[in-house]
């Protein structure tokens, strides 16, 4: 095991980069071991093709194990060159290998595919008898939840037919996405003459409390992004004209869908809470006209939404790393000790750089790997958040991988974002217990409430932007730069109402947001747990060691059962249209205190 120490690292985590090798020893060996996992494929298509119809519990129980040793290891190689190129997206071998590896996955899938086609072609009497059966008791859930694709399904033939296009019609316009906003760098003066400003970089600059500052670096991210404007939406075009064919070929009556079925949420309740969040603009509104009086301005503009209030001290990567193992350990040893192997084992990449991706995320990986993390430190205290969010994901991961197979750890997408938003306010509220500097403390309580509604409110703006996108395609128009445009001020402008001035630059607010292009409707997850997780703190809150035992087993649940049956235990039914309020209630406590100072 490589170790390190909490030696300082210099500024903006100056030299922390994960090290790749305990997952495979370089490109060559992938791409070795990606041949011998597509061969065991194949293999097990001859083995079993044809086989369940007759197949036997045991028999059952035996193709779920092979099916999770070609999962786990087609996860691991595939992981490794994604991370691989996360961090260099214009190095020509990691270009290369990720290539090799997306044909490999298509193969893969192709020769495996008939699995899970022949699964949902059972008879319905038959499957869950084969499902209830005690030697498949693990992958239960799994079994049953394919299922709920089957009326989307088509024939092999053209399941495979569209695998074999997927990486030329969706993955090469992402690797373009990727490529032009990963090295879009724009000279700008922060106050030491000019330098090149990733986009990362310049977002940074818009919680800089000198106002100048915030109004240049946007100014200059539009300004930076606008030569690309007509790209980027083409890209965005693309994609969405291709998610709407292939959703009228399968059947889908909506475009939300299939993000509906991964996450295993019903439409009503996803409708449910996005009309409880615009319900509840008004929260944020007031907040923002509050804080406007706070900075002795008669209104807020855009540049001034995440102006810092109080002179919130600066956190390097090291003092970062000892926030948040206390703050963990406070609630469980256990996940403490989980946060702190990601350090020692050189799991993280933090150092911001020309090339590497933007934004953050936690690599799951493997089951019988560790996870990553990917983000970029810049000295603030709202990358310790963004830290801690991560690092949630990892605890996530390590714990289901401890309990579940590799067909059955994983959660839908909503589901996956509590943990991540739990070791948040874990973390925050640790700060708010420790922290004497008055200043500091209410610098993080205002963030947090500019966190909480970033989340929860930002993210419902962001899926209704989507919604409309989709809607004006499926009429026959193109997303051109100017629609996407006027899509987007428009659905700020409900959230903002007169409270916040928008520039005419923010008409390209959409155009370099990641999961757009990535995983359709992607954001409403956020909203999801955010709310959620609100709500399972206050009880946590309430009472103690009781709650952090069940919301332990709760992690090392995974994805074994749908998400209304996991959060049940945990006193949150998604049935009751009322799940909703205490979480805007907490937030309303929060805009309380922000504004009590």
């Amino acid at each position: 095991m490589t170790t390190d120490t909490l030696a300082p690292t210099g500024p903006n985590a100056a030299g922390v980069r994960w090290d790749l090798a305990p997952l495979v020893d370089g490109a060559q060996e992938a791409r070795r071991r990606m041949q011998a996992a597509l061969e065991r494929s194949r293999a097990f298509e001859s083995a079993y093709r044809g086989a369940l119809a007759t197949i036997t519990a045991d028999g059952l129980a035996e193709a779920l194990a092979e099916l999770a040793v070609l999962d786990n290891e087609l996860s691991r190689v595939s992981s490794y060159a994604h991370l691989r190129e996360s961090v260099d997206v214009t190095d020509e071998e990691n270009r290369d290998l990720s290539a090799f590896i997306d044909r490999s996955l298509v193969e893969a899938g192709n020769a495996l595919r008939f699995f899970e086609l022949e699964w949902m072609a059972l008879d319905e009497v038959r499957a869950v008898e084969l499902a209830d059966s005690p030697q498949v008791a693990a992958d239960r859930h799994h079994l049953i939840g394919m299922r709920r694709f089957a009326p989307y399904m088509l024939s092999e033939p053209e399941e495979r037919m569209l695998a074999e296009r997927e990486p030329a019609a969706t993955s090469a316009w992402q690797t373009l996405f990727s490529r032009i906003t990963s090295t879009l760098e724009v000279a700008f003066d922060a106050g030491d003459g000019p330098e090149p400003h990733t986009i990362d970089r310049l977002l940074a600059h818009v919680r800089d409390p000198g106002r100048d500052l915030r109004r240049r670096a946007l100014e200059a991210l539009y300004e930076g992004l606008d030569p690309h404007a007509d790209t980027l939406s083409h890209v965005y075009d693309t994609l969405v004209a291709d998610r709407l064919a292939m959703d009228r070929l399968r059947g889908h009556e909506d475009p939300m869908d299939r993000t509906h079925l991964r996450n295993e949420l019903d439409r009503a309740v996803v409708d449910t809470m996005m009309d409880a969040v615009e319900a509840n603009y008004g929260l944020a509104q007031r907040w923002f006209r509050a804080k406007a009086g706070i900075l002795g301005l008669d209104r807020l503009e855009l540049w001034d939404q995440y102006a810092p209030i109080g002179a919130g001290r600066g956190v390097d990567f090291p003092e970062a790393r000892r926030l948040i193992d206390t703050s963990f350990g406070r609630f469980s040893p256990r996940i403490a000790e989980i946060a702190g192997g990601f350090f020692t084992e050189r799991r993280v990449d933090a150092e911001p750089r020309t090339g590497k991706r933007g934004g953050a995320f936690c690599a799951s990986v493997a089951q019988d790997a560790s996870p990553y993390v990917l983000m970029n430190f810049t000295d603030r205290m709202d990358d310790v958040m963004t830290l801690a969010h991560e690092l949630g994901h990892g605890m996530h991961f390590t714990l289901a991988a401890s309990r579940q197979t590799a067909l059955s750890v994983h959660t839908g997408l909503a589901l996956a974002e509590v943990p991540s938003t739990f070791a948040e306010l874990l973390t925050f509220d640790h700060l708010m217990g420790t922290e004497t500097d008055p200043a500091t403390r209410r610098a993080l309580i205002c963030e947090r409430v500019e966190g909480s509604f970033a989340t929860v409110f930002r993210q419902t703006v962001l899926a209704r932007y989507e919604q409309r996108a989709y809607g004006i395609r499926a009429e026959g128009q193109t997303l051109t730069a100017d629609r996407l445009s006027e899509i987007w001020l428009d659905r700020n402008r409900a959230y903002y109402g007169d409270s916040v001035g928008l520039p005419e630059g923010y008409r390209l607010g959409w155009s370099y947001i990641p999961h757009f292009i990535s995983t359709r409707f992607y954001t409403y997850a956020y909203v999801f747990a955010h709310l959620v997780t609100l709500a399972l703190y206050s009880r946590y809150r309430a009472e103690g060691a009781p709650f952090a035992e069940r919301y332990m087993a709760f992690l090392a649940a995974g994805g074994s059962a749908a998400p209304a049956d996991l959060l049940r235990p945990l006193g949150v039914d998604l049935d009751d249209p009322a799940c909703w309020e205490p979480g805007f209630a907490e937030m309303t406590r929060m805009v309380e205190a922000a504004e009590a100072g």
